[in-house]
């Protein structure tokens, strides 16, 4: 059974990625509240959050950031009722190491 998520504050960190972008989609459908962390880059790009219909973007607080700085996290989850955690290190063989 999946929980109602209307109304609910939802925080997505990883937001940018293929998979987080297609939940970050689906919860604002749902009438969730969403706010999406995308790991914070030069070119101030969202990832795969761009490609999202214009409407659902509208209804998302985007915030830049890396979900390694606490305080940034902590400040992020404020008020937050549910935190989807997705973030992750994309190359594989790098993650091995690190």
């Amino acid at each position: 059974m999946t929980p109602d998520l209307k109304g609910r504050d939802v925080l997505v960190t990883g937001a940018g990625g293929f998979i987080p972008s297609h939940l970050v989609e689906a919860l604002v459908e749902a009438g969730a509240r969403v706010r999406a962390l995308v790991h914070y880059n030069s070119r101030n790009h969202w990832g795969h959050l761009e490609r999202l219909d214009p409407g659902v973007k509208k209804a998302l607080d985007v915030r830049l950031g890396d979900v390694r700085d606490p305080f940034l996290v902590d400040r992020y989850t404020e008020g937050i009722d549910t935190v989807f955690h997705l973030a992750a290190l994309i190359p594989i063989p790098y993650s091995y190491v690190a």
